[in-house]
């Protein structure tokens, strides 16, 4: 493909997205998506992530998912989430944020995961008897001790 031709695409390709843009949003957004899109591209993924709409029911729980992820050991191929409110868009986030590892969830108090399960717990500063992984500004990562 020649570099004309790939530039016309590309112009073409802008056009549309214009087009597709003008046609879903009202104008008045624009201005503010264009911004938006300036200020977050140059970032890391993570922090556009959470400047996007997709975090944007719970920028916090967003943060908490991202702290985990970037502190779970290697090994860990499930994580025990507990205190993550049942909702679709956090069973989501979570399985997103999380993979490839497994995510479960868990009620406080409910259910025993295998020993040396990881559990990220949200919402919560760590006990005195528990085997700490991280704290983190949002929670704690704890592994399962055996009984």
């Amino acid at each position: 493909m020649s570099p004309t031709t790939r530039w016309r695409l590309a112009a073409a390709a802008a056009v549309l997205l214009l087009a597709l843009m003008l046609a879903a949003q009202p104008l008045s957004e624009i201005p503010r998506r264009l911004r938006s899109l300036a200020t977050f591209a140059p970032r890391e993924l993570a922090v556009r992530r959470l400047g996007g709409s997709g975090a944007a029911f719970d920028r916090r729980y967003f943060s908490f998912l991202e702290n985990a992820r970037r502190r779970l050991p290697r090994e860990a191929t499930t994580v025990f989430l507990v205190g993550v409110p049942g909702d679709e868009a956090h069973i989501y986030l979570a399985t997103y944020q999380l993979a490839p590892r497994m995510v479960a969830f868990l009620e406080h108090g409910h259910g025993t995961p295998p020993t040396g399960s990881i559990l990220a717990v949200y919402g919560r500063r760590p006990g005195e008897a528990e085997h700490v992984l991280a704290v983190l500004p949002e929670g704690y990562l704890v592994r399962v001790a055996a009984p």
